[in-house]
């Protein structure tokens, strides 16, 4: 990876990857139309603190701003064609409808009208990043587009010259967008409903790259994150069905959701970091210039118990399954791992502390 920080993919099209800006993985729009016509909400995390200021039509809400941004940041990271870093200008065209397909978003006619709705709603938003402590002070507005011109009804093809479908986004919504984002799987996107499937989806993503140890998280704090205007007991209800929906397309993500707190186990990640598939295809590599036909090796883990040792192959490794097998939490006579080979054994249940590597 070039940034410890950063989450890469191997090269690869948004038809099968695509990216999410680093915010909307920590905080959330609104799911619904705020009450009261409120123009502006506030969502925190930790020392991260977001205003969304919405313009005179009112805040962006619902499923197709977050998908919209998924969108430009996936053609802003990759440098797709249509997106002009100069100008800043991000071409349209006929792609987005090609996205939207792409994610089983209908595209008839009132489906096209709250998409432009919302997406009125998005190019006049402004984000108010604050992430000041207290010894510095660290506050960025970002509005979101400068200009856009956008032919809703036109159907037909639309040739880079003839007509063109633009947004022009601010320079601090471009830098934005280019900090660290993070990749997501479009095929599990596409199996997701709600709104705040796709947001927990993005937090889960991001937080098991970093996730090492279990964690717990009170309830209260995830409704700040992920905004609350409905009562404590709805939220957690809410926030329940969108993990099960999460679940059923993402099943390696260890979560449970208690009754003070949710709690995450370390986890394999969504999309294979860049970092993991080049040390497993060096392995492989190593293991076939040695003139070794198996194809098992040990992996170096990191379980909530500690760092351990887990024997596998390439074709069947799972972070998932070793994790389970080194703390304890799967049965040794259920355990994939010790059924994979009798030196895992011993080491069912604990993950002593050890400084080796992936060899």
């Amino acid at each position: 990876m070039n940034d410890s920080t950063e989450l890469e993919v191997p090269d690869d099209p948004w038809m099968s990857h695509a990216f999410i800006s680093k915010l909307m993985t920590q905080v959330s729009l609104p799911y619904r139309k705020p009450k009261d016509g409120a123009k502006e909400v506030i969502r925190r995390n930790g020392s991260l603190t977001v205003e969304f200021h919405g313009g005179t039509a009112g805040l962006p809400y619902g499923k197709y701003p977050r998908l919209f941004e998924m969108y430009a940041c996936t053609m802003v990271k990759t440098g797709d064609p249509s997106f002009d870093p100069a100008s800043r200008i991000l071409n349209l065209g006929t792609t987005f409808r090609e996205f939207l397909r792409l994610i089983n978003v209908p595209i008839g006619g009132q489906q096209m009208r709250n998409i432009k709705q919302q997406l009125e709603r998005l190019f006049k938003c402004t984000y108010s990043v604050d992430n000041s402590t207290e010894i510095k002070t660290e506050i960025k507005n970002v509005l979101v587009a400068e200009t856009a011109s956008i032919d809703w009804l036109r159907k037909e093809p639309q040739e880079h010259g003839l007509f063109e479908n633009t947004v022009r986004f601010s320079q601090e919504y471009i830098d934005y967008l280019r900090d660290s984002p993070v990749p997501v799987d479009l095929p599990t996107i596409a199996c997701l409903n709600s709104p705040m499937s796709l947001d927990v989806y993005w937090w889960l993503t991001r937080r098991y790259k970093y996730l090492h140890d279990r964690q717990s998280i009170a309830w209260r704090q995830l409704a700040a994150q992920f905004g609350n205007n409905t009562t404590m007991i709805e939220f957690r209800r809410g926030f329940r069905k969108a993990v099960a929906e999460v679940l059923k397309v993402y099943p390696q993500a260890r979560i449970t959701c208690g009754r003070q707190y949710v709690t995450l186990y370390p986890s394999e990640t969504s999309v294979t970091p860049v970092a993991q598939t080049r040390a497993l295809e060096h392995v492989e590599t190593k293991a076939k210039s040695a003139g070794r036909s198996e194809s098992a090796h040990w992996f170096a883990v990191t379980a909530s118990t500690g760092r351990g040792e887990v024997y596998g192959s390439l074709d069947s490794f799972s972070t998932t399954d070793a994790q389970m097998h080194l703390d304890g939490s799967v049965s040794p006579s259920e355990c994939p791992v010790c059924a994979f080979d009798e030196r895992n054994h011993e080491k069912h249940g604990h993950a002593p502390a050890v400084n080796v590597g992936l060899f």
